[in-house]
């Protein structure tokens, strides 16, 4: 206790989403103002083929894009348990979902994983499975793919080259999801490419994606 007192006298603890002083990860500003943020469809234009009917907290800006960066890039990793609750709340607000319901996390890849101390993904939707436990919904998280080496930096990559990229990146890790609803499950859906991706290599493995929830939603041009 001792050296965390000490540390946040050396360090003092900043809100994720503003950068103004905080006592825990988020400010009190910025978490009523989240938990403001009613969670609705989100679709990318052009919608690629094969996404399944997608769903988001809100637009990937201000406060959810800073805490996205601190969490992802700065390894803030006590916002994993926020960020799962925030994502609990755009799964349990979609509609026509029966349980048991099957998370099932677009992988990371290994020098990702590596770089950012753990799967960012996996950690959020463990995190969110167990909200949606407490508000007495049978969930769970499976970890169905895996995230193949990346060829290239798809954040240079056009719409229809990210798309393209996005088929050659994931395997089934052969074993299919437990009976119940699936929803898949990211951070960002920018053009929806990895996330139907995801979905369309599921679905060759037997395993059918009922929706996509995400925090955040974003536009590129194609």
């Amino acid at each position: 206790m001792f050296l965390a007192d000490l540390l946040d006298l050396v360090l003092p603890a900043t809100c994720a989403g503003c950068d103004e002083p905080a006592t825990g990860p988020l400010c009190e500003p910025c978490r009523a103002a989240l938990a403001a943020v009613r969670p609705g469809r989100t679709r990318p234009v052009p919608e690629p083929p094969g996404l399944p009917p997608a769903f988001a907290l809100a637009a990937y800006a201000g406060s959810l894009r800073r805490m996205l960066i601190q969490y992802k890039e700065r390894n803030r990793h006590e916002l994993a348990p926020v960020l799962g609750g925030l994502l609990a709340r755009v799964v349990a607000a979609t509609p026509d979902l029966r349980g048991p319901l099957v998370l099932v996390p677009v992988p990371a890849t290994t020098a990702a994983a590596r770089r950012r101390y753990g799967d960012h993904i996996d950690r959020i939707a463990h995190h969110a499975a167990g909200a949606l436990r407490r508000r007495g919904v049978e969930a769970g998280v499976a970890g169905l793919l895996r995230a193949l080496p990346k060829r290239e930096d798809s954040a240079e990559l056009s719409a229809a080259e990210r798309a393209r990229a996005a088929r050659q990146a994931f395997a089934l890790r052969g074993h299919r999801a437990p009976g119940g609803t699936v929803v898949l499950v990211d951070d960002i859906i920018t053009t929806g490419s990895t996330l139907a991706a995801s979905a369309t290599r599921l679905a060759a493995g037997g395993v059918r994606v009922d929706r996509v929830a995400v925090l955040a939603a974003t536009q590129r041009q194609a």
